[in-house]
């Protein structure tokens, strides 16, 4: 323990601290939009977004450990210790680090969305421990090799630009590799595991090709086989992710949803319960506007995943929380249930919408529904806009007919990039 305690006092880890929990803290207060959802899965997701701290600081440390061990020469082979505790004793001021700056960033997701990691939230802090662990060790073969001074730099630059470069990059496959997830999970859908299993092996593949290219013995083979390796490494991650696109793949969520009222019900997930009642009223008005233009009115309002198809008579609601600082949200409100529409007609016509938003059918509704002409007319094409309002100059029965055959026809839906 004085050994340890020791070769804490004489790090330079622990001065990292402060200004990497700042960094944390900045980035994920500039993720967080809107109140907090009390969400369990984004608690987790919102954590590991510090990722981008954490691995290239854990690298970083790590690295420069491992020159200060690699400065005792000789003296190391005279332990009677196994490599893994004399790595962990060496290395302590690195993990420690680690440790701090991944508490830290639960402890700021706990503050922006309000409750404890839970569910699918404990993989992705599961991702937040294996893949700065994996960064870790790779440091630790680096700067076993070569200078600190040059070894903490180089791996903390290239962790960093493996995580965050691709993203910049037209190669979707990329970008699913390095681990810095782009795109979370929602309250109706959760990231697959894959998102995360794939990264923790292609760091594997790289902590084994730097242990082989850092070997002491054989450097030149050891050096062929390390390239192979890497090489091997991420073409089986790119197969791995080939089909995914610039998404992460993601399933419907399994939850018991929360629903209140009648004519309309309106179903959330239990997240959403407190705001379920003030949907359904608000909904009151544009639901009896859209009655009277022709428009049957929903059983059900209920917010789901998109790969859900909705049963005759339900709307799928597309909803988000209130902005932390922003406009109380009734306009995007009215939107939201116009989309609703166009997916509840063509469901109860017996076609599975492609919940792609702004159809002219949508913007019907809309204009139906109350909401701001102007907002409207700036959402569409001017040829979409003529063509409206021609078809407001038209009989409410009329309307109403066009609209149903607008929504079930689909026309509005196109291919979109995976």
């Amino acid at each position: 323990m004085n050994l340890t305690w020791a070769n804490l006092r004489s790090s330079a880890a622990p001065w990292i601290v402060l200004p990497a929990v700042f960094y944390i803290s900045l980035y994920l207060g500039d993720i967080t939009y809107s109140v907090p959802s009390h969400y369990g899965v984004e608690s987790g997701e919102t954590a590991a977004f510090a990722m981008a701290v954490i691995a290239p600081a854990a690298a970083a440390a790590t690295a420069w450990e491992a020159g200060r061990y690699r400065l005792i020469g000789p003296v190391r082979s005279t332990s009677t210790r196994s490599p893994l505790v004399r790595f962990l004793r060496a290395a302590a001021p690195a993990l420690l680090l680690y440790l701090v700056l991944a508490v830290a960033a639960l402890v700021l997701a706990r503050h922006a969305t309000g409750v404890w990691p839970g569910g699918a939230g404990w993989f992705a802090v599961a991702h937040l421990v294996v893949l700065p662990l994996g960064w870790a060790v790779i440091g630790w073969f680096v700067g076993g090799a070569v200078p600190r001074s040059v070894a903490a730099p180089v791996v903390a630059i290239g962790c960093w630009g493996w995580l965050a470069m691709p993203h910049a990059m037209s190669n979707p496959s990329l970008r699913h590799l390095g681990g810095f997830i782009d795109g979370g999970s929602s309250v109706t859908d959760i990231r697959d595991a894959a998102v995360y299993l794939v990264p923790w092996g292609v760091v594997a593949g790289l902590a084994a090709a730097a242990w082989l290219m850092t070997g002491a013995n054989r450097r030149g083979l050891k050096s062929t086989l390390a390239a192979a390796v890497a090489a091997a490494t991420l073409t089986a991650g790119c197969l791995a992710v080939t089909d995914w696109g610039y998404r992460v793949p993601t399933h419907p969520r399994v939850v018991a949803m929360s629903c209140t009222g009648q004519d309309p019900r309106v179903c959330v997930p239990p997240e959403y319960q407190p705001y379920a009642e003030q949907l359904r009223k608000e909904a009151g008005e544009p639901l009896n506007r859209l009655k009277a233009a022709g428009v049957p009115a929903p059983q059900e309002l209920r917010i789901s995943s998109p790969e859900t198809p909705p049963r005759a008579g339900t709307w799928p609601l597309q909803w988000s929380l209130p902005a932390l600082d922003g406009p109380s949200g009734q306009d995007q409100y009215k939107t939201d249930l116009a989309e609703a529409a166009v997916a509840g007609t063509a469901a109860n016509a017996g076609v599975r919408d492609c919940r792609q938003p702004g159809s002219v059918a949508a913007a019907w509704a809309t204009l139906v529904i109350g909401a701001d002409a102007r907002s409207v007319q700036q959402a569409v094409s001017p040829a979409d806009w003529s063509a409206l309002q021609q078809i407001r100059r038209l009989p409410a029965e009329e309307q109403a007919e066009w609209f149903e055959r607008k929504a079930a026809s689909q026309e509005h839906c196109v291919e979109v990039a995976p």
